[in-house]
């Protein structure tokens, strides 16, 4: 896949900075090359591409705001679209699967939410949904139906279900309105199995990956098998778990660990989708976010605390990293993204 591409960017959040910094990978050496650095009115978070590849949306978090740029592909840099306030911190944000609606979920807030994107693809202010959930909401991922999304709560214990109208971009509570797993695991993101009915979360609290069997007609969860992010024998109290990517053909899952700083990796069952652990890979101190490129050959994992970037190669057989540099980056970098450049036309 790496050939339909005709460079890979990446894009960090350095909170600190209040900066969005963007470098370019050398696909010979790993080296990740600094093109550019964008400052934004307050700390920029969570960020995700529309499916049409052509914008990179950013939660500017301190300023209740997300910031939206067109991925110029001819250049391989970023154009600022605009900044819009939606009323709301946003920990997390994501585009629908037509890309015409954002949604969002705040973390201090308690609320979900969802604006309408613009032909030029910049956020619309007003909203068109705006539900109340418990706080602590951690992140927010559509269904490949578009029609339910997830939104996995630590403090409550909880994966809050949604009904989604992609023809009015609005959310509606599913009913029941949330999915537990056992006490005490907290989930805090997720990603979906490329192919079978299931769901993954890692869980903030328990230190783990859980499973649930996802009901594709009725957008229901239900928890069927935790698995150990940790190795034996480390203290669990000294860790939480942040993100997790699944791989592109659903043969493995990957997990941060803040404490251990290390992503675990699992390999999964290609029939029940239960998990088996292939071992943890060092990264930098607080690894809060890391990111597979699209041909899944390459990880990018930042540390938090650390200021620095691990890359990593990945073995698509057997889904082991192999970390190829560590550099530093801006301060306090909180999410990772990979951008694929297309070739142009001459």
């Amino acid at each position: 896949m790496q050939a339909l591409f005709a460079a890979l960017l990446v894009a960090v959040s350095a909170g600190k900075d209040q900066a969005l910094h963007l470098y370019e990978l050398n696909p010979k050496t790993g080296a990740l090359v600094q093109r550019a650095k964008y400052d934004l009115p307050g700390s920029p978070g969570s960020q995700c591409v529309s499916p049409d590849g052509n914008t990179l949306y950013v939660s500017v978090r301190s300023a209740n705001s997300v910031a939206a740029f067109r991925i110029d592909h001819g250049m391989k840099t970023l154009v600022p679209l605009g900044i819009t306030e939606i009323g709301a911190n946003a920990a997390y944000v994501a585009t629908d699967r037509t890309g015409r609606t954002l949604l969002w979920a705040s973390y201090s807030g308690g609320v979900v939410g969802s604006n309408a994107i613009g032909r030029n693809g910049a956020v619309i202010k007003n909203p068109l949904s705006l539900i109340e959930t418990a706080r602590c909401a951690h992140a927010i991922l559509p269904d490949a139906s578009n029609r339910f999304a997830f939104v996995p709560h630590t403090g409550p214990n909880a994966v809050y279900q949604f009904r989604f109208d992609a023809k009015t971009g609005k959310l509606t509570r599913n009913d029941p309105f949330t999915a537990r797993p056992a006490e005490g695991l907290e989930p805090r993101h997720l990603a979906f199995h490329p192919k079978l009915p299931i769901v993954y979360c890692d869980d903030e609290k328990g230190d783990s990956v859980t499973a649930y069997a996802f009901d594709r007609a009725t957008g229901q969860l239900k928890a069927f098998h935790t698995a150990s992010t940790l190795p034996a024998g480390f203290d669990g109290s000294k860790n939480t778990c942040a993100d997790i990517e699944i791989s592109n053909d659903g043969k493995f899952v990957y997990a941060s660990n803040r404490g251990h700083n290390s992503i675990a990796g699992f390999a999964v069952d290609s029939k029940t989708g239960k998990l088996r652990s292939i071992g943890q890979f060092a990264t930098g101190e607080i690894p809060r976010s890391f990111n597979l490129g699209p041909s899944n050959k390459w990880m990018v994992a930042a540390g938090q605390r650390s200021h620095d970037l691990h890359i990593y190669e990945r073995n698509p057989k057997t889904g082991q990293l192999t970390k190829l540099r560590q550099q530093p980056t801006g301060q306090g970098p909180s999410w990772v993204q990979f951008i694929p450049v297309r070739k142009m036309n001459p």
